[in-house]
């Protein structure tokens, strides 16, 4: 691939993880995520720093990744009780190539009768890895493409469970609570279904710990 995925150093464990769709690309970076070659140690570590740095909590105009993961920070803040430097989620995108079009990424990643091709699954099974290594304590999915390649591929289509109204993907042979969601998308959430989410995740949260 000539385009960088957008993570590049291994999780921390038991944070909540949101999980994406593909990294945003920023169009004035364009140029300096497009590679010929094999790419340095040193590019792989300013890729990666700049990629944790748009993931901070601003108001900032210049950042352009704020509308997305601002709302993610205002969840994490409300379910997980911490210090206010304290990191609270993790996020990852399911595909690694950087696209500003997800018919594009769809395009790449899917055969003709609209079934994942060989390099969809492939980076389904980095995206495990990840999974395994970030051991979370809730899995949220605001993406309703991502939320059906989740639901298929990893998930094996199992069915919601009814009592608690949430899937469960299993990692290191633990049960993990899964919110598959398509009406949060591209950074908008309206305040009544947040505080629907947020409600429900909380109760989910606390019956899990039981």
């Amino acid at each position: 691939m000539k385009r960088m995925p957008n993570y590049s150093s291994k999780p921390i464990k038991g944070k909540l993880l949101f999980i994406g769709l593909n990294p945003a690309f920023q169009n004035k970076n364009k140029d300096s995520l497009i590679f010929t070659s094999s790419v340095s140690a040193e590019k792989m570590n300013e890729i990666a720093t700049n990629n944790d740095n748009s993931k901070t909590k601003t108001n900032e105009k210049g950042n352009y990744y704020a509308k997305y993961f601002n709302i993610l920070h205002l969840i994490s803040d409300e379910l997980i009780i911490g210090g206010s430097d304290e990191k609270k989620f993790e996020h990852c995108d399911m595909f690694l190539m950087r696209e500003t079009d997800s018919k594009i990424v769809k395009q790449m990643v899917e055969d003709n009768d609209g079934i994942l091709n060989s390099f969809g699954l492939e980076q389904l099974e980095t995206l495990k890895i990840y999974i395994a290594d970030a051991e979370p304590i809730m899995i949220i999915i605001p993406n309703a493409l991502s939320s059906r390649y989740y639901r298929k591929h990893v998930l094996e289509n199992h069915d919601i469970d009814s009592e608690n109204g949430v899937y469960y993907t299993e990692v290191n042979k633990c049960k993990i609570p899964t919110i598959l969601c398509g009406s949060w998308q591209y950074g908008r959430l309206d305040d009544f279904t947040k505080e629907i989410l947020v409600g429900h995740m909380k109760k989910v949260m606390v019956s899990h710990k039981k």
